[in-house]
């Protein structure tokens, strides 16, 4: 098996790589310095010249304000570099998310209605649209995650922690609205290694991967804030509606990927962030 992880360089994708990497299984990661994954022509070649026998797609653009502009290189990463990746024809993961729903009936099945709520979620929604029925795809759709990563800053539970520092003592307001269900990239990882070697044969269209502590990022923050050297008092509830629009709580239920007898356990979120914590900021 070799293994093309593309967004081989963040949150999710670097666990991926590791894990391959500590399975011995042969894995390549082009850096997107390397290959510009807007440009058809750029994924063919790499696909030509890497010849992966499967492929991750951890690839995509998250930020709220970039996905509302919705230009060319946003829409050619988040909703038609999946179909392009597929069309290769090897066995195909490609993570979603939990932003697909609209949030007002959790937890969600896997056939629930995609009713998105922003731009990033319509994309994700128009992309799983195009590959979902392929035999050679399967789509893994995951909530907020967090996991060992260089930079604190570059996800949304971590980063939290990163402005409890930087505010040297000052308060931090924390949105205390939408439920979330923090997932450790590890974790991840280890589920996507499992399904891997029989996507395409046993698995195939849409499956839930989600931890199930329901969490606001204000109660992300309290469990944070002593493990980086913060005062409780630093965190405060937010109750203002976001800029972009986002759902209340899009719990994805796991029974599906739990019958399957591969599921791997969430780890709980205080161990999974120690874990994170400990690597340094």
């Amino acid at each position: 098996m070799k293994v093309l992880v593309t967004g081989g360089s963040g949150a999710l994708g670097s666990q991926v790589v590791l894990a391959c990497q500590q399975a011995g299984i042969q894995v390549v990661a082009p850096t997107h310095q390397a290959v510009d994954l807007t440009h058809p022509d750029a994924i063919a070649e790499m696909l030509k010249t890497h010849a992966p026998t499967h492929i991750v797609n951890c690839a995509a653009q998250r930020r709220p304000d970039l996905c509302e502009a919705a230009d060319e290189d946003v829409i050619a990463l988040n909703v038609l570099l999946p179909k392009r990746l597929a069309a290769f024809g090897v066995p195909l993961v490609h993570i979603s998310t939990d932003y697909v729903f609209n949030g007002a009936n959790a937890p969600y099945a896997e056939d629930a209605p995609r009713r998105p709520l922003n731009a990033y979620g319509r994309q994700k929604a128009e992309a799983e649209s195009l590959i979902e029925t392929l035999e050679n795809v399967l789509i893994l759709r995951v909530p907020i995650l967090f996991g060992p990563i260089a930079n604190w800053s570059n996800s949304a539970v971590t980063v939290l922690a990163q402005n409890l520092l930087n505010a040297k003592g000052a308060p931090v307001l924390m949105d205390d609205i939408a439920i979330r269900y923090p997932t450790f990239t590890c974790d991840i990882a280890q589920q996507i290694l499992r399904l891997l070697p029989e996507v395409g044969k046993r698995f195939q269209g849409i499956y839930h991967y989600s931890g199930e502590e329901a969490m606001t990022k204000f109660t992300m923050g309290m469990v944070m804030a002593p493990m980086v050297g913060c005062a409780y008092a630093q965190c405060l509830p937010d109750h203002q509606p976001t800029k972009v629009p986002r759902p209340y709580d899009c719990h994805l239920s796991t029974r599906k990927l739990r019958q399957t007898g591969c599921f791997v356990n969430p780890t709980p979120f205080r161990v999974a962030l120690q874990k994170t914590l400990t690597k340094g900021a």
